[in-house]
């Protein structure tokens, strides 16, 4: 028999989920600043942009370990904890991978020939489409869990199978990217290996967002 996810708990983890996936979202803007900041190789903004990253990937840290640290024990959950703990891993790993790429970025100069630039930006704007599809998921899944109610359970499952377009169109961006890099800076071998894992750091958003939305879809089945 299901029960209303209040009659559950004092205060929904749910709740703090949404918590966490907006802090996540709030890194988005920085991060597409950051990005284009570096491409236009004159922007002086980028560590500022770098640290506003790193402070916020340690509040969705904090966030992350308060949940875990406060899940119920001995009490029924709507869900399954280990769906629960794996979405929200999954869901900090897209913080993660934010951080991970400005990092990287920081770590060499590499000028990025003009015929890339386009493409990356593409690949960016799509890793923050994602992102903000977060909270909408997390939010859905405090209604669904309130109401079963399947135009509920309708609107997380549209929301995943949008995470799921969006991935697909950062994959195909990242395959072409990535053969264009090794054409364009064959004369340059740290070059070409800087920008391969930068996009594949950009390309890790969508993936764990695509994760995420596979454990949603996983929890609301139930």
């Amino acid at each position: 028999m299901r029960f209303p996810l209040s009659k559950l708990f004092r205060e929904s983890p749910f709740e703090k989920l949404v918590e966490h996936a907006n802090v996540v979202q709030s890194g988005a803007d920085a991060f597409r600043k950051a990005i284009h900041c570096y491409l236009a190789s004159e922007c002086e903004d980028f560590e500022q942009l770098h640290q506003s990253i790193n402070t916020l990937e340690s509040n969705a840290d904090r966030i992350k370990q308060n949940i875990r640290g406060h899940l119920p024990k001995g009490v029924l959950m709507p869900v399954d904890k280990f769906q629960f703990l794996w979405y929200l891993r999954e869901q900090d790993k897209v913080m993660d991978s934010m951080q991970d790429a400005l990092h990287w970025l920081s770590y060499r100069t590499t000028v990025v020939p003009d015929e890339l630039v386009g493409d990356v930006n593409r690949m960016v704007d799509k890793a923050v489409e994602v992102i903000h599809q977060m909270p909408v998921m997390a939010q859905g899944a405090i209604q669904y869990f309130r109401s079963y109610a399947r135009r509920d359970r309708d609107a997380v499952k549209e929301t995943i199978r949008n995470l799921r377009e969006l991935e697909g169109e950062s994959d195909r961006i990242e395959r072409k990217l990535k053969s264009d890099i090794f054409i364009l800076t064959v004369q340059d071998p740290s070059a070409t290996f800087h920008l391969i894992r930068l996009v594949e750091f950009i390309g890790e958003i969508s993936n764990h967002a695509e994760n995420a939305g596979d454990m949603m879809r996983a929890m609301v089945a139930r």
